[in-house]
């Protein structure tokens, strides 16, 4: 058979897989939370079963950071970019507001970090994309 190449896992991957794990497990337990004191409305309801959906979805996703899933990679760029964009509409659309601009910037600092680090060559390798 053939031989299976062990490929490091770099640090800042490693995070990210934990804080995807420890937001995904926050949300099944605040989905849990509403749908129990919310008094079974149906706003609780359609809100504990999202959040609960949504923390699946974090959990896979972690597990797919540790694991070194290409598909993870591609979601995460997506995710951020789509994200990003989101966050100029919606601040064009709030009348470039000038106030607000401070924040649009600090608030990209992080999806733009994100971006550049999925991309350097090292996370690119782990997760198999050239």
């Amino acid at each position: 058979m053939g031989k299976k190449v062990r490929r490091e896992r770099p640090l800042g991957v490693t995070i990210i897989g934990v804080l995807l794990l420890i937001y995904g497990l926050f949300m099944i337990v605040g989905g849990i939370s509403v749908g129990a004191l919310g008094g079974g409305d149906a706003l609780s309801l359609a809100i504990e079963g999202i959040s609960l959906v949504m923390g699946v979805i974090y959990l896979v996703a972690a597990f797919g950071f540790f694991k070194g899933w290409g598909w993870v990679w591609l979601v995460t760029m997506v995710v951020v970019i789509v994200g990003m964009i989101w966050s100029v509409a919606s601040w064009a659309l709030d009348g470039l507001d000038m106030g607000r601009l401070g924040s649009l910037l600090i608030g990209l600092l992080i999806p733009i970090i994100i971006v550049l680090y999925m991309n350097s060559s090292g996370v690119k390798a782990f997760f198999r994309r050239r």
